[in-house]
């Protein structure tokens, strides 16, 4: 399964359809339809040819995950870095009023932040919060290894 994977790209602002569970066929006729690049793990769908574009992913740990990923974007002339996406249904984030989140976040994050991000397509509030040092820590260490890695 490759859920984490697909929160880390949308965090770099990748467009990124994740299903728990779905028919290859479907998983194909969805790839094909919207011209997604199919990342799998699974060697028996690749096998079968009857995937235009897609990435095997070998790796069990996520950062390398995302460092495959990455490479191979950045090999194809791929941007990849854009503006995040909401991690839990891959919708456009948008910066909103402080006012308007007042109700949605606890207190205490209301009162120690002043920047908020709504997901347009489910409502889910983002801030800037502790967590984003480490985030952005991971993700430029991987940038750092693909320049590296593209160079050889």
């Amino acid at each position: 399964m490759l859920g984490s994977l697909s929160k880390w790209l949308r965090i770099l602002g990748f467009d990124t359809l994740y299903f728990k569970n779905i028919d290859d066929n479907e998983l194909i006729r969805i790839a094909k339809c919207e011209q997604r690049i199919l990342l799998t793990r699974d060697t028996r769908l690749v096998k079968s040819k009857r995937i235009n574009c897609y990435i095997l992913i070998n790796s069990n740990n996520i950062s390398e995950q995302l460092k495959e990923v990455l490479l191979w974007l950045k090999k194809q002339g791929f941007n990849i870095i854009g503006d995040p996406r909401c991690i839990d249904c891959n919708g456009e984030i948008s910066t909103v009023d402080r006012k308007s989140v007042i109700n949605s976040v606890p207190e205490h994050v209301f009162v120690n932040f002043n920047s908020f991000f709504r997901c347009q397509k489910c409502g889910k509030v983002y801030w800037e919060g502790s967590h984003r040092k480490s985030i952005e820590k991971k993700i430029k260490n991987i940038l750092g290894e693909i320049d590296t890695n593209w160079k050889n």
